[in-house]
Order: C-alpha cells, then sequence, then structure tokens
C-alpha cells in the first residue's frame, strides 16, 4: 500500500508531500489545477516512460519518492531475487534531469528500469479516464475471468505443462528431423567411411612416400656413393682404415719411448673406430638401397591413391583421418537416434496427454464459473443503473482451421492460458441481440461495466494499490452516487486514489485531499492540502453548486459528507 508520495518541481508541482491511507484517498479541485499530475507522477514510480518536458520550468531536476508498506510475499521475492535487501518497506524515488541522466532508486540503491516496471506493476494500477477501454479488447477478458473464478493455482499449472509440451515437442521434432536427415545421408556416410578405411591411411604416410620415391629416384647414385666410401675406407689397397690402422701400431710403439704421444695414439685408435662405424653405416645404407621392378611404380600409385583422397575431401591425412572418425560418431548417433526415438515419442505422448488433460480441466471450471459471472456482472451493472442489461462470455474455438498438432486440434488452440479464446458480450437494451463491447458499448458504459467487473474480481492479493484518474467521466445523478459505493467496495480491499468531479464520490471518502491552482509573481503552483470534516462540506458543496455555493448546496454537501459514514 502506498503510504506517503513526495513530489518535487514536477510540471506545475513545486513541493509536494501526502500521506495516504487504506480505503478510499480521493483528489478533487477545479479543473486545470494538477490533480492527474499527480498520478502522472506515480506512473512514474511504476516503470512510466519519462521526458524531461516535466521537469518545472527553471529547474535542472524532478523527482517523485514513494513509500509503499506492508509488500507482498511475492514482490518480496522478486526484490530477493534482485539482489536487493528484504525490508518490511519499499522506498522508490525516480529522479528525472534535463541532461538525460534519469536515475531510479530502491531503498537507496540504483535500480534499472526495467525492474522498476517489473515491480511496479505488483505495486499500482493506474486507471485513466480511457483505461476502461482495455475491454475493448478481448485478449484481456480471459484473465479477467481467471481473476473472478481464483484459478491463480490452474493458471500456473497450465503455464508449466504447455511449456513442458512445448519443449518435449521440439526435442521430438529436432530428434526426428535429424534422423531423416542423417538417414538421408546415411549411404554418403558409409560410403564415405568405407572409402577411408579401405585406404588404411596412417598420419604422416604422404611424407614418408615422397621421402622413400626421391630414393627410389636416386638409387643409383646412392649405391655407387655409398660403395665408393666402403673402398676408400676399407675395401681399397690403400683403404683409409688401413693405413691408419698400420700407422696406429707405429705410434703406439713411439708412445712407449715418449709417453707424451699417448694422447695422440688415443685420439687415433678413437678415429678408428668412428672410421669402422661410418663403414658400417655405408654398408647398411647400401643393403638397404632397392633395385626391384616395379617398386617406384607401386610408390607412385600409393602417393596419386593419397592425393587422391586429399583433394576430394580437400584435407590433410590427418584431417581425412579425424573425418572418418566423425563420420563413425556419426552413424553411431544414427544408431542411437534411432534407439531414442521410441523413448522421446512416449515421453511427449505423455506430457501431450498431461497439458490437454490440464487444458480440459481448465475450460470446464471456466464454461462453469463463467456461468457465474453472467450472473454477478448482470446484478453489479443493473445496480449502476442499466438495470435490463445482458452479459455473456462466449466461447471461441476456430473451426474449418486445419490441424496442426500438437497445439491446433479439433478448433482449439493451446496456449500457455489453456485452450479458451473467450469475449465479452452485452445488450444494454431488451430485444437487441449480444454483441462485442466494442461494437455497442458508449464510453459511460464501458466505464461502470469497467467498475462492476473490478468490484467483482479485484483482490488484495493482486495489486494493493488502484488509482483511478476520472473514470467517472459522463456519468451523473444517482448513478454517480452508485458508482461511488462501487469504488468504495473496492477500496474495502484495496487502497483506492481516484481524481474525481462528482460530489457523490467525494462524499465517501476515508482520505480527502484538496487541489488547487494559484499564480504567485506569475508563476503557476499546484498546492494539495488534506481537508478537515468542515474543508470536505465546502469542497462537496463547491462540486455540487458550481461558482456560487448557495446555503441550500451546502447543507446538502454537509449531508451527504455525514451520510457517507452510515
Amino acid at each position: 500500500m502506498l503510504r506517503e508520495l513526495r513530489i518535487k518541481n514536477f510540471a506545475v508541482i513545486d513541493q509536494l508531500a501526502l500521506d495516504l491511507s487504506a480505503g478510499l484517498n480521493v483528489l478533487t479541485g477545479e479543473t486545470g489545477a494538477g490533480k492527474s499530475i499527480i498520478l502522472n507522477a506515480l506512473g512514474l514510480l511504476s516503470g512510466g516512460r519519462v521526458s524531461s518536458d516535466i521537469i518545472r520550468q527553471g529547474e535542472d531536476e524532478a523527482s517523485v519518492e514513494a513509500l509503499f508498506s506492508p509488500l507482498s510475499a511475492a514482490l518480496r521475492e522478486k526484490i530477493r531475487e534482485a539482489g536487493y535487501d528484504d525490508e518490511e518497506e519499499l522506498v522508490v524515488r525516480r529522479i528525472i534531469s534535463r541532461t538525460g541522466k534519469n536515475r531510479a532508486y530502491l531503498n537507496g540503491s540504483l535500480c534499472p528500469a526495467t525492474l522498476l516496471s517489473e515491480i511496479g506493476a505488483h505495486l499500482i494500477h493506474i486507471y485513466g479516464q480511457h483505461e476502461h477501454h482495455a475491454l475493448l479488447k478481448p485478449e484481456a477478458h480471459l484473465s479477467l475471468l481467471d481473476s473472478f473464478a481464483g484459478h491463480g493455482e490452474k493458471g500456473e499449472e497450465m503455464k508449466k505443462r504447455r511449456e513442458a509440451l512445448g519443449h518435449a515437442w521440439e526435442r521430438l521434432s529436432a530428434t526426428r528431423e535429424n534422423l531423416l536427415r542423417s538417414k538421408q545421408e546415411e549411404e554418403l556416410l558409409k560410403a564415405q567411411a568405407d572409402e577411408i578405411a579401405q585406404a588404411k591411411l596412417r598420419a604422416g604416410e604422404d611424407e614418408e612416400l615422397r621421402e622413400r620415391k626421391n630414393i627410389l629416384l636416386h638409387a643409383e647414385k646412392l649405391y655407387r656413393g655409398c660403395k665408393e666410401g666402403e673402398e676408400l675406407l676399407y675395401e681399397g689397397e690403400n683403404a683409409l682404415a688401413g693405413r691408419l690402422g698400420r700407422y696406429a701400431l707405429r705410434l703406439r710403439e713411439l708412445a712407449n719411448i715418449d709417453g707424451s704421444l699417448s694422447g695422440a695414439v688415443e685420439l687415433l685408435e678413437s678415429a678408428l673406430a668412428q672410421l669402422e662405424e661410418a663403414n658400417s653405416s655405408l654398408r647398411r645404407h647400401t643393403d638397404r638401397i632397392q633395385f626391384e621392378p616395379g617398386a617406384l611404380e607401386q610408390l607412385e600409385d600409393r602417393l596419386a591413391e593419397i592425393n587422391r583422397l586429399r583433394r576430394k575431401y580437400n584435407a590433410s591425412v590427418e584431417e581425412i583421418l579425424n573425418l572418418k572418425e566423425k563420420t563413425e560418431d556419426e552413424l553411431r548417433s544414427l544408431d542411437h537416434q534411432e534407439e531414442e526415438l521410441p523413448l522421446l515419442e512416449k515421453a511427449f505422448e505423455s506430457t501431450r496427454d498431461s497439458a490437454w488433460q490440464m487444458a480440459e480441466t481448465l475450460s470446464n471450471a471456466r464454461r462453469q464459473i463463467a456461468k457465474k459471472l453472467k450472473r454477478e456482472m448482470e446484478k453489479e451493472v443493473a445496480s449502476l443503473g442499466m438495470p435490463r442489461t445482458i452479459f455473456e462470455v462466449r466461447f471461441l474455438d476456430e473451426e474449418g482451421r486445419r490441424d496442426d498438432p500438437p497445439f491446433l486440434v479439433g478448433g482449439k488452440r493451446m496456449t500457455a492460458k489453456g485452450i479458451d479464446q473467450i469475449e465479452f458480450l452485452f445488450s444494454p437494451n431488451p430485444g437487441e441481440a449480444v454483441k462485442p463491447l466494442a461494437k455497442i458499448a458508449s464510453g459511460g458504459e464501458l466505464s461502470r461495466l469497467m467498475l462492476a467487473i473490478k468490484s467483482l474480481v479485484l483482490t488484495q492479493e493482486e495489486i494493493p494499490t488502484l488509482l483511478f484518474d476520472e473514470v467517472d467521466a459522463g456519468i451523473g445523478g444517482a448513478v454517480a452516487e452508485i458508482v461511488g459505493k462501487k469504488l468504495k467496495k473496492v477500496a474495502s480491499a484495496q487502497q483506492v486514489i481516484c481524481v474525481t468531479h462528482l460530489p457523490q464520490i467525494a462524499a465517501l471518502a476515508d482520505l480527502h485531499y484538496g487541489v488547487r491552482k494559484e499564480v504567485e509573481k506569475g508563476r503557476t503552483f499546484t498546492e494539495v492540502n488534506k481537508l478537515s470534516e468542515p474543508e470536505r462540506v465546502d469542497e462537496v458543496a463547491r462540486m455540487l453548486a458550481g461558482v456560487k455555493v448557495t446555503e441550500k448546496a451546502k447543507r446538502h454537501a454537509e449531508e451527504m459528507v455525514k451520510g457517507s459514514g452510515d
């Protein structure tokens, strides 16, 4: 509930402080005094759009601040989820700057505008002069019917089951599509995997083959060169190893005479060992050199096969091997999807049946409660001066539309709200057929229909504060008094703040504020004052009489104000 409101530098308002109470809070005053500006300021606290044009002339910024208490459990949970401290009270503040750096705060901490809109929806609902035109939109009628029925839990369950059905359908459809696509590609995948497997590729094989090809192309040259080395080292008459060996014996004898030659002996013997190892390496290499007929042709054929695969798949040997593994994985996945599909179909069918069962249950409950809403609405509207009004709740379908399972079956489309589409119809005159509100309802009739619905539908658990901005426009006399009593009835469950020009409504206020516009030194100011009992009588008398307040009007006003407490 809105406890306090502070406004500064907002349009014609310099500074304003209001202390509000439960029940019916009324704002009255001359046309143009600034009553609706106050409600516009409250609209900013519930996330409404803002423009620097509302900043008072000569000021750099405007601010609106409000204290709400107590808070509903749902709202406190939302505040906690957003990362703000959970407190018994909530202070919402919004600052509008000419520089465009507008800011919003929750309990002193900065708050994004999107979060303010979400939280504001739990705090205040504003019914402007044309708000009742929402009744012209059939999509709003189902929510009103469910609110009247108290279908909150059933609605949440319906939403959950519809979401579950959507997820199950998406997963099943995706699996079917993937399976169909994979089936179409299965032969290609198998052929691809078999081709690569038959090629028996090895990582790095192409490099090895190119090296071997180079050796085969130069086999004769390599053979002669290695043989030449063997002859030079060991095989020839003047082989280097033999000559050095003989000299090593001579040098060893000399070292026995002069020990300083021992180092030279060791070096020479080491060299002889390395020469021997080099000769052995040349011999082994000579033995490996092939002169088989057709060896080069076989190697070139293998290289040609590898190059063909590389060109075909535009990939290296390693990438082709990875492709083979990936292809085999896809084939295994295809087998898995075939096994999984019956399980998904079974799970989907269970989810579908559950969702449609809930939708049918909710639809049956709605059809029953629609009969009660008809009776109650006709009774309420009759008390508002339309005694012979016929009100109906018509359930619509999409007959003739081709089924589109699982969400459109037999002319019934399932949404998060169920399978019902409804529209409110009425006839204000006997003998006339009921028609949609948009076709025949006048502004005054819509105002009364809206008040009738709100008096039946709204509960304390919904939105704690309702703001009515001259929704009584176009009515008067005895009907105005009845409308006032309806507002009073709504205010017994929720806080109501109402801007009105009707004395019949003002007289019923639990808290009455008078709004006045003054001009001082060429500047316009709006003042808002809480009215005492005598001041309330004077204000109601002004509303009754107009420019000249007579004693008769004053006595009538006094009777109305005193009678409001009965």
